[in-house]
């Protein structure tokens, strides 16, 4: 596995949303309420790109059907909570960046 910086962590704050590439895989690294989360950029349910969407406190509405996930709860889908939810991918700290392993 080799380390992906994303971001330094003195970029980080409430309201943080940025896309990155990462080995063809579109993520987004966001920061809300405090805690940091790294998910795929892509709806599990049409596949429409997240980082179109809206955060209300820890809750991504995808742009395109209005599907909720709750990053807070491992990204599972609020409305239908037997649909996948969004994947969601470990942060992994070094120094004063943070990054993915893959």
């Amino acid at each position: 596995m080799a380390f992906h910086r994303l971001e330094k962590l003195i970029n980080l704050h409430d309201g943080y949303r940025q896309v990155f590439r990462v080995d063809g895989i579109a993520l987004m690294l966001i920061q809300q309420e405090g805690k940091r989360y790294l998910v795929r950029d892509m709806c599990p349910h049409k596949g429409f790109p997240l980082h179109t969407g809206s955060l209300n406190g820890t809750r991504l509405r995808c742009a395109y059907h209005a599907m909720e996930f709750d990053l807070a709860r491992e990204g599972r889908c609020v409305q239908h909570p037997m649909q996948p939810g969004v994947k969601m991918y470990a942060l992994v700290y070094d120094g004063a960046e943070v990054g993915i392993e893959l």
